[in-house]
């Protein structure tokens, strides 16, 4: 299925800054909220909608993803009529962005046939000059080629092999980006591949408070305790852990401020941290375990989910623990 625009959705250009798209999303969050609009099924997808445009918009490599696609006419889809009950002011919205929408498929498909029927006098030249650039890269490449074949050729079997897999300098390379953003996850290389169940409704709704950023961390209640999922959070924010298989959970918490790839724990397992840290915690006093299960009875359907709130100064059900306690 095509998506919408999500600069239009937004109600920003494609310019947008972080700090625009920001303010955007945060508007539009409060508006279509479904605590603001309780019952309301058409407000609640557009809502949907609002929080997949800004994921994809905040994060630098899914947006530059997603405006090739945009540059090449995909991606889009007629804007839907919704639910009467949204309201008026939903209404309006969805269709102006609409009208917007049509505007900007006419003009491009426009600038695509005008561009299609020009003949610049340039085209006469540019294909001499490509190939001409493609035999200057092509020569390049065999000498860098040839180079190397010297230079490796007084090296025995053993010590060509231990110059492939040499461990690189720590310093040299990090696989942790320098900023991350709302529900990234930042230790999957440490913590392993996520387990997910898309078959699976339980979830966890997560609020984080407005006095730190923090990395929270699903893990199992069994041995070995392995974490199953890791997500960055920002101040006041709220995340949606959905599609979490049958069992029982409990949370870990690492709470701090302004995040800094090039700080490393374990010593320099993982990388990745906060610059003012303020500590870790487990979650998995009383009602801190999660007990995840979803059936089909003759009774009907059901299926887990929870909601619990994030706060470094919280004591009551809370354990501290140590970087290698939360690193295990």
């Amino acid at each position: 299925m095509q998506k919408k625009n999500y600069y239009i959705l937004l109600g920003v250009s494609n310019s947008a800054s972080i700090e625009e798209l920001k303010i955007a999303y945060r508007a539009l969050a409060k508006k279509y909220h479904p605590d603001k609009n309780p019952g309301n099924k058409a407000a609640e997808e557009h809502f949907k909608e609002i929080q997949q445009a800004y994921t994809v918009l905040s994060n630098s490599e899914k947006r530059k993803k997603y405006d090739l696609k945009i540059s090449y006419g995909k991606g889009f889809a007629p804007q839907k009529k919704h639910n009467p009950k949204a309201g008026t002011a939903y209404q309006n919205t969805q269709q102006s962005q609409q009208q917007s929408q049509q505007q900007s498929q006419q003009q491009f498909y426009a600038a695509r046939k005008e561009k299609a029927h020009k003949h610049d006098k340039t085209e006469n030249y540019q294909i001499p000059v490509s190939i001409g650039i493609a035999m200057l890269l092509l020569y390049f490449i065999i000498s860098y080629s040839t180079d190397n074949k010297t230079e490796l050729a007084g090296i025995s079997n053993a010590e060509l092999q231990n110059k492939r897999t040499q461990t690189p300098d720590p310093k040299e390379e990090n696989n942790t980006p320098a900023k991350v953003y709302r529900f990234d996850s930042p230790y999957n290389l440490f913590f392993g591949e996520e387990k997910v169940n898309k078959e699976s409704n339980n979830n966890i709704i997560i609020h984080n408070s407005n006095e730190s950023e923090a990395v929270v961390c699903l893990v199992e209640n069994k041995k070995p305790m392995k974490t199953i999922r890791n997500r960055y959070m920002n101040k006041g924010n709220f995340y949606k852990m959905e599609n979490i298989p049958d069992g029982d959970y409990y949370l870990k918490v690492y709470y701090g401020n302004n995040w800094d790839s090039t700080i490393t724990f374990l010593p320099k397992t993982v990388k990745g941290g906060f610059v003012n840290e303020i500590g870790f915690a487990e979650l998995k006093i009383g009602k801190s375990i999660f007990k995840m299960k979803q059936q089909q009875s003759a009774s009907g359907y059901s299926f887990s989910s929870y909601e619990i709130e994030l706060n470094p100064s919280q004591k009551k059900d809370v354990k501290i623990i140590t970087a290698e306690q939360f690193f295990r």
